[in-house]
C-alpha cells in the first residue's frame, strides 16, 4: 500500500515508522528542513512509552527531572504546592532531541522524507482522499495519513461531507511565547517552579521554572498574545525572581497548542489524523506527546491487524482510541472550561477556601472528582455560583467521557453524526470575554 504522511509530527512519523517496517511504501512530506524541526524547549512524558516504540533505552543524558510545582491564585494570597518523590518526578526532554531519535526511527525503517514540500490540501475524488497536493506537485496515494497541525490544511480543506470538525472553537486553542532566561547569581525560590493560573486577571496562565543553568518562562493565553504581552509578564516574573536574566539562552519562539477533547470523528475514507491535527491533548496542560505517540502506534496496529486502511478499518482506530485515551482526557475539559469562564476573584474565592488543592491539580486535574469536590461543600458554599460552576463542569466532563467512550461500533455516517452531536451538546463553552 502507497501512504502519504502530511506533516512529521510526533504521531506521524510513529504511524509512518511502524508501517514502513510492516512492507508498506510509506514518504512524509514535509514543509520544513530536517534540522529546523522541533521546539527549542523541553517537554514531560512518559519515556518507557517512546523506548517500547523504538526499541532502544534513552541515555540518562538526555533529559533531566524537573522540581517540586506551585501553582498560585490570580490575587498570589494562595498557592497550591505539589511535591513530587522519586517515583513520580517529572522527567523533561529537549523537544529538538525527541523529534530526531523519532526521525532516526522512521528512518531506519524505510520510511522515505521529502523535506521543504509544504502540503496545501487534499485531493478528493468519489468522495474519499486520495493524496495530497503539495506546492510541487500533486501526490497521489491509498491513505493519507494527516500529521500536519492545529491548522492542517488537509482536515480545513476536507468535504463537510466526512462530518470532520475544522475550526477549534473559542478556549480551545493556547497561544503561547516561552522563552529560557540566563540565571543570575541572585537566590533561586525554594519551590522553583511556579504557575500562575488566571495570570494577571487574563484568560490562560503564565510559569516560570528556575533551572540549574537557565529559568524557563511561558506565557499563554487563550487569544492571541498582544505585541509586548510576553515581555511585560516576564518583567513581572524577573521582580519576582531576581535570579532570571535578560538574555534569551533558548526558545523565544511562539506556538499555538491545542487544549481540548480530541476530534471526535478523525477518520474518513482515504484519511485518519494524529496528533495536533486531531487536537490529541490533555485539556488542562496541553500535554500531547503520549497521545500522539499512543495514537500513532495504535492507527498502525488497526491497519497491520485489519490488512488494509478502508473506512471500517479506520474507524475502529477512532474508536479504540476514544475508549482508551480520548474519554478519559477530554474528561477534564469541562473542568477546564468553567475555570476559564470564571473571572481572577472565583479562582481566588478556590484557592483561599481550599475548594482546589494538591490532590486535584496534580496529574492535569485528573484526580478532581464530584466526590472530593462536595467533600469540600462547607467551604465552597460560602460562593455557591463559583462552586457549582466547577461542578457543573465536573458533570459534563464526566458525560463527555462516558460519550466519546460509547462510539458507534461500525461506521454508520448517520449514527456517527448523531453521535457527535450528542458530543457537542455536553461542552462547557467558553464565552466571557478576559
Amino acid at each position: 500500500m502507497k501512504i502519504t504522511v502530511a506533516g512529521a509530527g510526533h504521531g506521524g512519523l510513529v504511524v509512518a515508522a511502524l508501517l514502513a517496517k510492516s512492507g508498506h511504501d510509506v514518504t512524509v512530506y514535509e514543509k520544513k528542513k530536517r534540522d529546523e524541526l522541533g521546539h527549542d524547549w523541553e517537554d514531560r512524558f512518559t519515556f518507557s512509552l517512546l523506548e517500547e516504540i523504538i526499541g532502544k533505552k534513552i541515555p540518562d543524558t538526555a533529559w533531566r527531572y524537573r522540581g517540586d510545582c506551585s501553582f498560585v491564585s490570580p490575587s498570589r494570597t494562595s498557592n497550591v504546592v505539589i511535591n513530587y518523590n522519586d517515583s513520580n518526578r517529572q522527567k523533561i526532554m529537549w523537544r529538538k532531541y525527541l523529534i530526531g531519535t523519532l526521525l532516526d526511527f522512521a528512518e531506519e525503517s524505510g520510511v522515505r522524507f521529502e523535506y521543504g514540500s509544504e502540503v496545501l490540501a487534499p485531493v478528493i475524488k468519489d468522495n474519499a482522499v486520495t493524496g495530497i497536493k503539495t506546492e510541487k506537485s500533486e501526490v497521489l496515494s491509498d491513505f493519507v495519513i494527516d500529521a500536519a497541525g492545529v491548522f492542517s490544511p488537509l482536515r480545513t480543506n476536507l468535504p463537510e461531507l466526512f462530518g470532520i470538525e475544522k475550526t477549534p472553537a473559542r478556549g480551545d486553542l493556547f497561544y503561547a511565547k516561552r522563552a529560557y532566561f540566563n540565571k543570575t547569581d541572585e537566590p533561586a525560590p525554594e519551590i522553583p517552579f511556579e504557575i500562575c493560573l488566571c495570570h494577571n486577571r487574563e484568560q490562560g496562565l503564565s510559569w516560570c521554572c528556575v533551572n540549574e543553568d537557565s529559568v524557563d518562562i511561558l506565557i499563554g493565553r487563550i487569544d492571541p498574545l498582544p505585541e509586548g504581552k510576553f515581555e511585560e509578564c516576564a518583567a513581572d516574573f524577573r521582580l519576582l525572581y531576581p535570579c532570571t536574566g535578560d538574555k534569551i539562552l533558548h526558545g523565544g519562539q511562539s506556538g499555538v497548542i491545542p487544549v481540548r477533547r480530541p476530534l471526535a470523528i478523525m477518520v474518513a475514507p482515504g484519511y485518519a489524523a494524529v496528533g495536533d491535527s486531531a487536537f490529541m491533548t490533555t485539556p488542562m496542560n496541553g500535554m500531547g506527546i503520549d497521545l500522539s505517540l499512543n495514537a500513532g502506534r495504535l492507527l498502525a496496529q488497526t491497519i497491520i491487524k485489519y490488512g488494509s486502511a478502508d473506512i471500517e478499518t479506520l474507524w475502529e482506530y477512532n474508536r479504540q482510541f476514544h475508549i482508551e485515551y480520548g474519554g478519559i482526557t477530554a474528561k477534564n475539559e469541562g473542568l477546564k472550561n468553567s475555570l476559564l469562564e470564571m473571572p481572577g476573584e472565583g479562582v481566588d474565592f478556590l484557592f483561599d477556601n481550599g475548594v482546589i488543592q494538591s490532590s486535584d491539580l496534580a496529574g492535569a486535574g485528573s484526580k478532581t472528582s464530584i466526590g472530593s469536590l462536595l467533600g469540600k461543600f462547607v467551604r465552597g458554599m460560602r460562593n455557591p455560583a463559583y462552586f457549582f460552576a466547577i461542578i457543573n463542569g465536573l458533570i459534563k466532563g464526566a458525560k463527555l467521557k462516558k460519550a466519546l467512550e460509547n462510539a458507534p461500533a461500525d461506521y454508520n455516517t448517520d449514527e456517527i453524526f448523531r453521535w457527535q452531536e450528542s458530543i457537542e451538546n455536553t461542552l462547557v463553552r467558553v464565552k466571557r470575554k478576559g
